[in-house]
């Protein structure tokens, strides 16, 4: 199922929230319509609840199914980095890489766990191309100054770990707002009202 279709039924949702009668319905639509019900959809929102371990398990299920689908390959990396299998993740995240060389999250996520693998000549070109696609400005800023560190010196495990957390943060922040953003600017659907009377 298309992201923008699942992305299209939040309104759905809305509504059917603000009317009891539909409530079960609403349920039944965005589970078929956000696929839900996939491994991927599993697996995303395991991630999303911080199950790693669910995650990778699902994760893995959809690229068992699709070995090219770059979205399960970025999440079983993700969930893998979170556990801290960076080897495990650095193979996801290098597979995903090596088909959608401008993903962003993929750079990002593969820096991080080479970074805290301990090769910081992997971690600095990773990040250095994350860079270069065009982050948000306040994570661009943080990850020049994390690039600085990376190159001046050997990385002490503790440091390498407050780097790749912070740089996670921000990115996580980033995400957030622009998602808030977004649905900010979403127009908020008419009320619906049952019976096909007039509405006073």
């Amino acid at each position: 199922m298309s992201k923008r279709l699942a992305r299209d039924t939040t309104p759905v949702v809305g509504v059917c929230r603000r009317s009891g009668a539909w409530v079960a319905i609403s349920l039944v639509v965005a589970v078929a319509l956000t696929g839900c019900a996939t491994a991927q959809g599993r697996g995303e929102g395991a991630l999303r609840a911080g199950q790693n371990a669910a995650a990778a398990d699902a994760f893995g299920q959809a690229v068992t199914q699709d070995p090219d689908r770059v979205d399960a390959l970025v999440g079983l990396g993700i969930a893998q980095y979170r556990l801290a299998a960076y080897d495990a993740a650095i193979e996801a995240l290098g597979r995903a890489v090596a088909q959608a060389p401008r993903n962003p999250v993929a750079r990002l996520y593969l820096g991080l766990s080479y970074l805290l693998r301990g090769d910081a000549k992997a971690a600095e070109e990773h990040l250095a191309t994350f860079r270069g696609l065009g982050p948000d400005d306040r994570l661009a800023a943080q990850l020049d100054r994390a690039l600085a560190i990376i190159r001046a010196q050997p990385l002490a495990p503790d440091l390498r770990q407050f780097i790749a957390a912070s740089l996670e943060d921000e990115a996580t922040l980033v995400s957030e707002v622009r998602e808030t953003r977004r649905l900010l600017r979403r127009p908020e659907p008419p009320p619906v009202h049952g019976g096909g009377g007039r509405v006073r």
